[in-house]
């Protein structure tokens, strides 16, 4: 006895095909998902940085103004009256001078010898 039927036999390469196709399409559905939700993460640390260098600005600019006000002549002149800020009188022997050459345009400083003489 033979038993050789064919109609009951599956076609398994169509079945295989569409499995193999409904497998890569779920793993590219996935994969955008993820993307999707990556991108939506990484925008809002990208906001929340943002907004962090903002504040940053805003104090760097505060601490600018605060710095120009307590450097400002009348602040520092304030200062010295209450006595805070000693000012001493820079010496005449402890400044240095530069003198432009016409012909060559470079800078050359300038020194004053014991006798009070001008050294080039």
């Amino acid at each position: 006895m033979r038993f050789e039927s064919r109609d009951n036999a599956l076609p398994l390469g169509p079945l295989m095909r569409w499995l193999v196709l409904v497998i890569f399409v779920g793993l590219l559905g996935l994969c955008y998902v993820h993307m999707k939700h990556k991108l939506k993460v990484d925008g809002d640390r990208c906001r929340e940085l943002e907004m962090a260098l903002e504040a940053l600005n805003e104090k760097l600019q505060v601490a600018g103004n605060e710095v120009m006000r307590l450097t400002s002549r009348p602040e520092l002149e304030r200062r010295r009256d209450e006595g805070f800020i000693r000012m001493i009188e820079v010496q005449d022997s402890r400044l240095n001078r530069l003198r432009v050459q016409t012909t060559a345009l470079a800078a050359q400083p300038v020194v004053r010898s014991d006798s009070g003489e001008v050294l080039p």
